[in-house]
């Protein structure tokens, strides 16, 4: 059961740190940027890579979350 505590421990590491890779990755909803003052208004350009990024960042999550339950029903079970 050891192998099996390190593998989930070790997803759910990898999915922490994707997880926040794709957030930091995702432009802003505001209408400006703090230092420069500007704002990107090129249309629709940007839209498909900003939905895959959400779409990625909501499924990552969900796996995390997952792996969280998993691991603390794991370590309250198996404790001992």
């Amino acid at each position: 059961m050891n192998f099996l505590t390190n593998l989930v421990t070790i997803f759910q590491i990898i999915s922490a740190i994707l997880v926040m890779i794709l957030v930091m990755l995702q432009d802003t909803k505001e209408d400006g940027n703090i230092v420069t003052g500007s704002s990107n208004k090129g249309g629709t350009m940007g839209m498909g890579r900003e939905e895959k990024l959400a779409k990625y960042t909501k499924y990552i999550g969900i796996a995390f979350i997952i792996l969280t339950i998993i691991s603390s029903t794991m370590l309250i079970v198996y404790r001992g």
